[in-house]
Parts: structure tokens; C-alpha cells; sequence
């Protein structure tokens, strides 16, 4: 990640932005916001960073290797819930979806993995954990519920299999009994390790919605 007043070499900044060529290095840091002086030419040349007008967005792209295109308010506002909010982290995709809907920024679930897989990607979250929620989903509509009922609603499936339904007919008798289909998924852990880098990553996202509301 970039800081304001410290000084980056050529080889640093091709590692950083990915690109070899000086002029392409500029173009990139420029229309991420940065502000920047260069001194020497070439492979000597050092940038002397100046100011970041949106921490945020230049995090998401060193660091979470985000494409330039990416909506930045949209991915700010998940990782916001995401990180601050524990009941947030530990819904399925499609209550997520709802959520951020309600809240005025409406996340697709596939955006929304989308966002979730950079996290794991750099290993900033885990899955592989033990800890699972359940809950019965249908189109729009989600129901959490327990292990046990998770456990009934597919026992019940099987058992309408053993007697000679289809699985058609037997989701569908899950759908009527319960709502929607029985599904888990894990609740992810923090990886400590990074702390450090989200904790940063938190500030960056709170002083980028603390402008956007002094504006």
C-alpha cells in the first residue's frame, strides 16, 4: 500500500501497479487519485508520494488486486458490514443481498462473492472452518434455522426419495414443508494474522464515508 510521504522506486512501482514502462506507472497512480512527484529517469526514477485522495480505492487495487473498474462505494459499504458486523459476515449470500438492498446499496450475491473471494484470495478470511449456519432459501426469500431442522428437512427429502418420488417432487415437498430448500454455509474466521492490514483497510473505508458526508 502506498504512503503519503514516503518515496518508491521504479522496481517497487512496476511490483505495485504491474506495469514496466514509466508513462504507464504515471497514468495508473494518476487516475487512482495519487499525487506524486518523480525525480530521476528511467530505472532510477523514485515517486515521492504526496497525497491519496481516496485511501480506499488504492488499497482495493494494491492490495486486493481490484480492477480500476470496479464500483469502490459498493465494495467500501461490504467490507464495511462485512468487518463491523459479525451477524453480516455470517449470513448467506442471498440474506446479504437482502441486507445491503434494505440499506439503500443493493449488492448482487454474485458481486458479493465476488467481493468475498479477494478476502479469501489474500487469505484475510477462512472458510474452512466447522462452524455453519443453515437456513431454507427459495428465489428471494431466506429463513434461518437450526441444525436440527436443517438435519429433519433432508432426512425427510431422502425418505420421500426411498418411497419413489422424484427429486423434483421431493424439493418441492421441502419448499411447501419449509419454505424454501435446506442449505448451509460456513461462517468464516478472521485470519489474525492480517489484523493489522484490515484494521487499516477499516480506517481507509470510515474517512472515505466520513467525506462523502461532509460533502
Amino acid at each position: 500500500m502506498l504512503e503519503i510521504g514516503k518515496c518508491y522506486t521504479k522496481p517497487e512501482m512496476t511490483v505495485i501497479f504491474g506495469s514496466k514502462d514509466n508513462q504507464a506507472i504515471e497514468r495508473k497512480i494518476r487516475g487512482y487519485g495519487v499525487e506524486f512527484a518523480v525525480s530521476g529517469r528511467g530505472e532510477k526514477a523514485v515517486y515521492e508520494i504526496h497525497n491519496l485522495r481516496d485511501p480506499f480505492k488504492v488499497f482495493a487495487i494494491t492490495e486486493l488486486d481490484c480492477g480500476a473498474g470496479t464500483d469502490f462505494k459498493k465494495l467500501r459499504y461490504f467490507y464495511w458490514y462485512y468487518f463491523n458486523d459479525e451477524i453480516f459476515m455470517t449470513m448467506p449470500d442471498e440474506v446479504k443481498e437482502t441486507m445491503t438492498e434494505k440499506a439503500g446499496h443493493r449488492i448482487s450475491r454474485q458481486t458479493i462473492a465476488n467481493y468475498t473471494q479477494k478476502l479469501l484470495a489474500r487469505e484475510l478470511i477462512d472458510r474452512n472452518t466447522k462452524n455453519y449456519i443453515y437456513y431454507f432459501a427459495f428465489k428471494q426469500t431466506q429463513r434461518l434455522t437450526d441444525y436440527a431442522e436443517y438435519r429433519k428437512a433432508w432426512r425427510e427429502y431422502w425418505e420421500a426419495i426411498d418411497n419413489g418420488y422424484c427429486s423434483f417432487d421431493a424439493i418441492c415437498n421441502m419448499r411447501l414443508n419449509y419454505g424454501g430448500v435446506a442449505r448451509k454455509q460456513p461462517i468464516p474466521e478472521i485470519n489474525g494474522i492480517y489484523n493489522e492490514q484490515i484494521e487499516q483497510m477499516l480506517t481507509y473505508i470510515q474517512q472515505s464515508i466520513e467525506n462523502e458526508i461532509e460533502d
